[in-house]
């Protein structure tokens, strides 16, 4: 069978990379944290519930929806075991593996903080929200938007690549809240979405994300 492509984000000399602790030690056979999942929902139903207020009177802005139209996952938030390393690590984020050039859309609402080449994300997006909530865009072929730029819930961004270390196209997207990664399935979720397993069928399916 082939191995799955893959991305995880390494630091290029010389060029910070956002807020990423180093490896986190991790037992093998032990499942992600359900409390992580339980805990971010409630997150997310609590914003949701303040959204409508929140964005009139102070400017913050909850992401609500897919970053992708058509959206699968290859790889998702937590533990896993880095594919190239062998080593056990957090995952950040989640990955969604789509054709080159695929458009990719803001979540939510917000001021693009960083657009620019860095590290492993190879091209680059992060969008302040408001009430620290951020959202990350990673491995872009291309991205559309500058520095301090007001952007609208569902605005193109950029497009989807496979630049940084990246065997493959996808978007690796992340959700932080005061900095801190949370799942962001509860913040994209639908009926529609569907999971992409691995069925050990010899396709190559683009996973990963930045490298802890």
């Amino acid at each position: 069978m082939s191995a799955p492509a893959q991305a995880f984000e390494t630091s290029a000399a010389g060029v910070p990379v956002p807020d990423e602790p180093d490896d986190e030690a991790y037992d093998a056979g032990v499942a992600p944290s359900v409390k992580e999942d339980g805990e971010a929902r409630a997150v997310f139903q609590a914003w949701k519930r303040l959204d409508t207020g929140l964005t009139a009177s102070i400017g913050v802005s909850v992401p609500s929806r897919r970053p992708i139209e058509q959206m699968s996952l290859s790889s998702s938030y937590g533990m896993r075991t880095h594919p190239i390393t062998g080593r056990v690590a957090r995952h950040n984020g989640i990955d969604i593996p789509a054709p080159r050039g695929t458009p990719i859309y803001a979540t939510a609402d917000g001021i693009v903080g960083r657009a620019q080449r860095l590290g492993g994300y190879g091209n680059y997006v992060e969008i302040a929200h408001g009430n620290a909530i951020e959202t990350r865009y990673g491995h872009m072929s291309s991205y559309i938007v500058h520095p301090g730029q007001q952007v609208k819930k569902g605005e193109i961004i950029g497009y989807v690549g496979s630049t940084g270390r990246s065997t493959g196209n996808h978007l690796h997207y992340e959700v932080r809240i005061d900095g801190a990664p949370v799942n962001p399935l509860p913040f994209v979720r639908s009926d529609s979405m569907a999971i992409a397993a691995l069925s050990g069928d010899g396709k190559p399916l683009a996973m990963g994300g930045p490298e802890e």
